[in-house]
């Protein structure tokens, strides 16, 4: 019974979750109230306050499992040996571009909430930037044991390609170009770091 209650109680979260994306899409993050939310999922707002603190607790559950999911879809293109690693830091820029565009670029009034969880919880923005970091460190130390990539330092040259690549990570950025657009000023980005990481043949 307990099990029961467990999965019931996070279809009801994940019911929450999905009313208050269409409420933020359609009405924007600072326009929505719980009080909406909970009216959206046929509930009341005391017994939304069950799953959720507040709205932006909310958002933050949103932005978690998105940016989980990103890193998720990321880890699959390090993890693809068979490629050089020049290619594979190619892909990685290129799809963590198209997963931001694709998930932001058409939602303009999400900004509103990417804006909010970015001031107010420094937590999950820290945990993807160290999840992202910890992907470029393991492509970086691939490249270099394939022959492939000359790097003094590691770590280093991993934030430096989080710096330089962060546009293409920024779903405030999305609405600027359309996506063909940030794929050429992505792979323009990605020759130039590669011309710094490639091993001189001597």
């Amino acid at each position: 019974m307990a099990a029961k209650t467990r999965k019931d109680d996070a279809e009801t979260a994940q019911r929450i979750l999905d009313a208050a994306t269409e409420r933020f899409v359609q009405f924007g993050y600072n326009k929505t109230t719980m009080a909406e939310i909970a009216q959206s999922c046929d509930m009341s707002a005391a017994n939304l306050y069950r799953y959720f603190q507040n709205k932006l607790d909310i958002g933050a559950n949103l932005a978690g499992n998105c940016l989980s999911s990103k890193l998720a879809q990321l880890s699959e293109v390090v993890q693809q040996q068979d490629r050089p690693a020049g290619e594979r830091l190619q892909a990685l820029v290129l799809r963590s571009l198209e997963y931001t565009y694709g998930e932001w670029s058409g939602n303009p009034r999400m900004n509103e909430m990417v804006t909010a969880i970015c001031a107010e919880r420094h937590d999950i923005v820290k945990q993807y930037k160290a999840g992202e970091h910890a992907l470029l460190v393991t492509l970086l130390e691939s490249g270099i044991q394939r022959g492939e990539f000359s790097v003094p330092d590691v770590d280093d040259a991993a934030s430096a390609i989080a710096t330089a690549t962060s546009i293409f990570n920024l779903p405030t950025m999305m609405p600027m170009y359309p996506l063909e657009v940030f794929r050429e000023k992505a792979n323009s980005v990605v020759r130039l770091l590669l011309n710094g990481l490639l091993k001189r043949q001597h």
